[in-house]
């Protein structure tokens, strides 16, 4: 009977340790980026910024293949991958939003990684946080266009 017992809590403690090392050892899965760097080249915000810089030679491809390496060292998901590249293509639905409730943590995310890829490849980095594109700007709520009134 205890020789039963040793086997047994031997077995045990192998099995434990070859879970752990297995464990260890698995690699995280590797991200699909590659609908992501397309949709993300041909963004015209993208392309906009990198067309407006001219003392540098970085392409939207170079930028967002940096972007996308970045997403594999942040540890985002496939699915955050997935919705990263319909925002690039716009097409983000309302059912998306509604769906994806860390929606506008994962576009903060996304922000800084590209800030962080802009530095690398020694591009300028907008540090008042106001990225948007032309006609994205916000009016402030005092005033009204020309020829409204309240």
């Amino acid at each position: 009977m205890r020789y039963r017992v040793t086997f047994l809590g031997v077995g045990i403690v192998l099995f434990a340790a070859l879970a752990a090392t297995t464990s260890l050892a698995a690699s995280p899965a590797k991200l699909s980026t590659e609908a992501f760097i397309a949709a993300c080249s041909e963004d015209e915000v993208v392309t906009g910024q990198l067309g407006t810089q001219e003392t540098t030679e970085v392409t939207p491809k170079q930028f967002c293949d940096c972007v996308g390496g970045k997403y594999q060292e942040g540890k985002l998901g496939q699915k955050d991958v997935d919705m990263l590249t319909k925002m690039h293509k716009d097409e983000i639905t309302d059912e998306d939003a509604t769906n994806y409730p860390k929606l506008e943590d994962l576009l903060s995310t996304n922000e800084k990684f590209e800030d962080a890829c802009k530095k690398s490849l020694g591009l300028p980095v907008n540090t008042d946080g106001d990225d948007q594109g032309p006609g994205d700007e916000e009016m402030p709520a005092d005033e009204a266009p020309e020829g409204e009134t309240e």
